[in-house]
């Protein structure tokens, strides 16, 4: 009986190692083409930027906050002056904060007089910390307190930020019925000082009283010649 011969040349041993090699190359060619083959990532997620916040940090409110006003009444020689001549000035104080360089913003509320209506507040103006003098800080304009109801708050601005507001520090208002208000104590009013306008009445009366009494002295004594 014949045998089959299935070694063939391809199946020899050197048929045998070429096929190897080759395989072998195949598997590297492959290698390399998938490494040269850019491969696609995904996009990134879109980045969240923050708005940016204000450098400043608010400071709390002021304290200390007062309200006084001057008039001038009075002339330089010291007569009344008419009621459209006088002036008055609100002046308003408040304490320097330690370690605050920023500036302060002061608003007047304005209402009219013994009126329930909210008060309408706006801006005064600002003052800023380098113009403190003795840790106090100071504010002054031009007022009717005669006509409108006045009040006044403070409160810190810096970079941005504002603080909250101050206590509200007002003006007294007149009252409504019996005998008008003292001039105030301050200001060349007849109530100023000793020496202003008060002393000027007190000086003219007691003029009058000289002028009127010395004709009724002398007919007094003439009076008393005939007598005797």
């Amino acid at each position: 009986m014949a045998l089959v011969n299935v070694w063939s040349d391809s199946f020899r041993p050197g048929g045998l190692a070429g096929a190897l090699v080759g395989a072998v190359l195949a598997v590297a060619v492959i290698g390399v083409a998938r490494a040269e083959t850019p491969v696609s990532s995904p996009p990134p997620p879109p980045s969240v930027t923050a708005s940016p916040s204000p450098a400043g940090t608010p400071w709390p409110a002021p304290t200390g906050v007062t309200v006084r006003v001057e008039s001038v009444l009075l002339d330089a020689n010291n007569h009344p002056l008419p009621p459209d001549k006088q002036t008055h000035t609100a002046i308003v104080t408040w304490e320097l904060m330690s370690g605050y360089t920023g500036i302060y913003e002061v608003e007047h509320g304005t209402a009219a007089i013994r009126s329930s209506a909210p008060r309408k507040w706006q801006l005064a103006g600002t003052v800023d910390a380098n113009a403190a003098a003795g840790g106090t800080l100071r504010w002054e304009e031009p007022i009717q307190p005669l006509s409108l109801s006045y009040c006044y708050r403070v409160r810190t601005v810096i970079n941005g930020e504002t603080g909250p507001y101050s206590a509200e520090a007002c003006l007294p208002v007149p009252p409504a019925s019996g005998p008008p208000p003292l001039p105030p104590a301050v200001g060349n009013s007849a109530g100023a000082a000793p020496g202003s306008g008060g002393a000027t009445l007190a000086r003219a009366g007691f003029a009058v009283m000289v002028l009127a009494g010395g004709p009724l002295v002398a007919g007094w004594g003439a009076l008393r010649k005939r007598r005797c």
